[in-house]
């Protein structure tokens, strides 16, 4: 994937790109490219499938975020504006999606979340305990994606025997390329997989219902009536996708920026107190989430004329790696006295799992550099990134 801008042509006066967010790139590859957009454009037009806007000033994406009445999560794939799925509460806007936070809000409470911190730390000092004997390990696989997903499973109470093929199932949902899914047929078998599976949890949670998350919320009431089994799928999903992929996402960026920058590895090593405000700057700098939402009205965003009905593509890099909001934008620096990033998002659609990803990314990081405090990237590998969600897809760390 190459950086270089070359537009193809103009639509509506805008510039036109064959821009495709899903496709693999050299690590930092998707950042860099939209530090280039942010530089020459405010917005821009992709030509890709039926089209869709792309909005490049990060005051304007912030802005768009937080105006749900204008620009609509009913649907949040630019792709495909017309979705026959649903997500919940990703996909609802308020009144309904308020409900539903509200629900969710005492599960994802600091309270809440603070109380779980020693299982936390714990299944992260095993995981790390069993990579301490070797002298290098594929670390992606090995801890990033297994630490946060064990937790997630444990909250929703599914079999941790089932993590291999979860991991499959999200990278067909969500880390395929326009070129390899060109229908969404993978995406859509995958989904449908996933549908199936939490079909039977939920079944077993009705005939006998546990100590976990899926149990309580079958018992939640909107409006005075029980919450349907096509509701409870929806939500099922989009649960399963935010804690099976974006946890394991960040930690893999901490554990690279870490091995590539050895002078702050040796400082939070040295002074432990720098990694809360490490954590934030790198959720910053390698921004990898890019929502999308659907405008209910003709509005010009970034200069983009939208119509009502088209989608909008809201990249959180663009904001967070903005220079007129931090000095030395594209740096992580463990002393910043702020950093009010939207890594997390904007507006009524912020992150709810904000509290327990925080805590997950500080105590992986803390962890494993109290057993692992020198390490390096393997010699020999051409690191990549998988598009749409900008993960590393494999990296290995000697020690």
């Amino acid at each position: 994937m190459s950086t270089t801008l070359e537009p193809e042509g103009t639509h509506k006066g805008v510039p036109t790109y064959s821009f495709d967010n899903r496709e693999d790139g050299p690590v930092l590859s998707h950042q860099e490219r939209w530090d280039a957009f942010a530089g020459a454009h405010s917005g821009f037009r992709s030509s890709i499938s039926q089209g869709y806007w792309v909005v490049t000033d990060g005051e304007a994406v912030q802005r768009a975020l937080q105006d749900w009445e204008t620009f609509s999560s009913a649907s949040v794939t630019a792709l495909n504006p017309d979705p026959t799925f649903l997500w919940i509460p990703e996909m609802l806007d308020p009144p309904l999606h308020t409900d539903w936070r509200r629900l969710l809000g005492s599960e994802f409470s600091p309270k809440a979340i603070a109380a779980r911190e020693p299982e936390i730390r714990q299944v992260a000092v095993e995981l790390i305990d069993d990579l301490c004997g070797r002298d290098g390990a594929e670390v992606l696989d090995g801890f990033a994606r297994r630490f946060p997903t064990l937790i997630f499973m444990r909250l929703m109470g599914l079999p941790e025997k089932d993590l291999d093929r979860f991991l499959d199932w999200v990278d067909s949902m969500l880390h395929l390329s326009f070129e390899e899914d060109p229908d969404h047929s993978r995406q859509m078998s995958a989904m449908q997989a996933v549908s199936a599976y939490f079909e039977e949890q939920i079944a077993l949670r009705r005939a006998h219902p546990r100590d976990d998350l899926l149990s309580r919320a079958m018992t939640w009431e909107i409006d005075g009536e029980s919450i349907s089994d096509r509701d409870m799928h929806a939500f099922c999903i989009l649960m399963f996708q935010a804690g099976f992929d974006t946890v394991p996402i960040a930690i893999g960026w901490a554990l690279y920026h870490f091995a590539t920058h050895p002078e702050q590895r040796g400082a939070i090593v040295a002074d432990p107190s720098l990694i809360g405000m490490s954590v934030e700057e790198i959720l910053r700098v390698y921004s990898f989430v890019v929502p999308a939402r659907k405008a209910t009205r003709d509005v010009e965003v970034g200069g983009c004329p939208v119509r009502s009905g088209e989608m909008v593509m809201l990249p959180l890099a663009v904001s967070n790696r903005d220079p007129e909001r931090y000095e030395n934008p594209l740096e992580v620096d463990p002393h910043r006295s702020t950093s009010n990033h939207i890594a997390f998002g904007s507006g009524p659609h912020r992150c709810l799992g904000s509290h327990l990803a925080r805590l997950e990314l500080n105590v992986a990081v803390q962890e494993w550099h109290k057993r692992i405090p020198d390490y390096r990237i393997a010699a020999g590998q051409d690191l990549e990134q998988t598009g749409n969600m900008y993960g590393v897809k494999s990296l290995r760390l000697e020690w």
